[in-house]
């Protein structure tokens, strides 16, 4: 806050004070997003987030008061840490690190985007990485109770169900990029079923190659050509009361 009033919070008497703030102030005429920022970024990137993301100030704070986060204790700032806005970049770049990823791609939403990407700006290049953004919709996984049914008529067993919703779904949201809906649920899961029942006792190495070909490329419609999506889908898991997820992705 700034400025100076007669009263405040009830008090007769106000002072002036002052703290330090980690800030980035962002270079005139450099775009917070570009197309270059999405994983296949020839594809259908939205115009509109772009623009979307370049209302935010000049002058970022990238610091924040928070009981917990990174710690900007280093750089001479103890109490505040860095904001989440920023650190969530900060985390995938550690988790490729980790992981020894070379291409590290985030996983958002447009909306996510747009409210995150400007904080990331510093942070997307890093050692010679590239961070870049892969867009999804949102996942109706409140509204998954009818699929029990479904999953009964169609003879689905609780671990293709499983698989169906943590790992099937996600990979439609990248390929469809807006958010599935209850109605769609019925055709996705019948669309599974074909998919798993046409998996191959021993993949061909062809057609494994064209499919990591085309995973690398961001090409996602591969999600929707039962023989391919045939060839990846992964062995199943017991399912777990703790495996079942609960909140939309």
């Amino acid at each position: 806050m700034a400025g100076v009033v007669a009263h405040a919070c009830g008090h007769q008497d106000s002072r002036p004070q002052t703290r330090q703030l980690l800030v980035w102030d962002r270079p005139p005429g450099t775009p917070v997003l570009a197309r270059d920022d999405f994983h296949a970024h020839k594809a259908r990137t939205p115009g509109h987030l772009l623009s979307i993301a370049q209302n935010v100030p000049a002058r970022l704070i990238l610091s924040r008061t928070r009981d917990h986060g990174i710690s900007l204790a280093p750089l001479g700032l103890d109490g505040p840490v860095l904001g989440p806005r920023a650190g969530v970049h900060i985390a995938v770049l550690a988790a490729a690190v980790q992981s020894n990823a070379g291409q590290p791609v985030m996983t958002v939403t447009e909306d996510a985007a747009a409210n995150v990407a400007a904080y990331g700006a510093p942070f997307r290049r890093h050692n010679g990485t590239r961070l870049r953004y892969a867009l999804h919709g949102r996942i109706p996984y409140d509204d998954t109770a009818a699929l029990q049914w479904l999953c009964e008529v169609h003879r689905v067993s609780p671990a293709l169900r499983e698989l169906f919703l943590t790992w099937f779904l996600p990979l439609c949201s990248l390929h469809i990029r807006v958010d599935i809906t209850a109605a769609q649920l019925p055709a996705l899961l019948k669309f599974w079923r074909r998919a798993h029942l046409a998996r191959p006792d021993t993949p061909g190495s062809d057609g494994l190659a064209e499919l990591w070909r085309r995973v690398a490329a961001g090409d996602m419609r591969w999600v929707i050509d039962v023989r391919t999506l045939s060839l990846a889908i992964p062995e199943s898991r017991s399912p777990t009361a703790s495996q079942e997820p609960e909140g939309a992705s």
